[in-house]
């Protein structure tokens, strides 16, 4: 496919995997390199299991694409990348039960992949007052919660933002949509509600300031439509990857999450008029 946004880069241009990240004892993200162009590229590998009704790798295909569409801040380049498990075999003690079988299982699994951004990252998901005044301050603070309401993303917590300079952020981490239990991405589509109002984690950070004064809500509010311009030219590419990364029996669940997506799209000024209680 001609002029993709995301990357899709073979087993023998990945060079190597060096060390897991993140704060936690068990991790599936991991920091490598690989080519690109052919020049090596410093970049974060994020690995999901592969079985039916996993969603974590396909949500974050279609969060990054939909971020470019919001313009909000991300890591300047992404994509998807076939590893060979012998790679992850040093780092096996450290990967989720899951992701360890598909490792037993398969010769290579994709990840997706984000340009490493230099920056503070976060290694908690609880707010200092101090941070919490350099996010408000941030010039895509409204952009990213309008982004997140409509790909219901409900793990926008301070560990998936990476702090690039003074009130500055880039979003990263787009694994968790339509779906509020912590402890898999896996939405099913019997349980996508389009007018619901899903955590979003950077909206809680200025409920009460909205709440307190209704015209800088309906200014955001006024303005939503601005932050996320048309996003038909996505589909093509959104649907590469679903050919691509998802089994025949998964596919129709992905054409709902995409009708969902749409919905939240073209319904965005009701759904944050929902949510700061704006309505009427």
């Amino acid at each position: 496919m001609d002029k993709m946004i995301l990357k899709e880069v073979m087993p023998n241009d990945v060079e190597r995997i060096t060390r897991t990240v993140k704060n936690d004892p068990m991790s599936n993200v991991l920091m490598g390199s690989l080519l690109l162009n052919n020049k090596s590229q410093s970049v974060y590998f994020k690995f999901y299991p592969i079985q039916l009704g996993n969603r974590g790798l396909l949500n974050e295909v279609i969060g990054y694409l939909y971020g470019t569409v919001s313009n909000v801040s991300q890591p300047e380049f992404a994509g998807v990348a076939f590893v060979s498990t012998d790679m992850l075999n040093p780092f096996y003690n450290s990967l989720t039960e899951d992701l360890k079988k598909s490792v037993q299982q398969e010769k290579h699994l994709p990840a997706f992949f984000t340009k490493n951004v230099p920056g503070y990252h976060y290694k908690y998901n609880v707010l200092t007052d101090k941070q919490r005044k350099e996010i408000l301050k941030w010039s895509d603070f409204n952009k990213a919660i309008v982004f997140d309401e409509i790909i219901a993303n409900t793990d926008r917590y301070p560990r998936n933002l990476i702090q690039t300079g003074s009130n500055q952020f880039c979003l990263i981490d787009n694994g968790f949509l339509a779906t509020e239990n912590n402890s898999h991405p896996n939405w099913k589509s019997s349980q996508l509600y389009r007018e619901r109002n899903y955590e979003n984690q950077l909206a809680l950070i200025n409920q009460a300031e909205i709440q307190a004064d209704a015209r800088k809500g309906n200014r955001m509010i006024a303005a939503a439509d601005e932050y996320f311009l048309s996003y038909n030219h996505l589909l093509p590419e959104i649907e590469y990857w679903i050919d691509l990364l998802i089994e025949d029996a998964d596919k129709q669940d992905w054409r709902e999450f995409l009708d969902f997506l749409e919905y939240r799209t073209n319904s965005i000024n009701s759904l944050l008029s929902n949510r700061y209680g704006l309505l009427g």
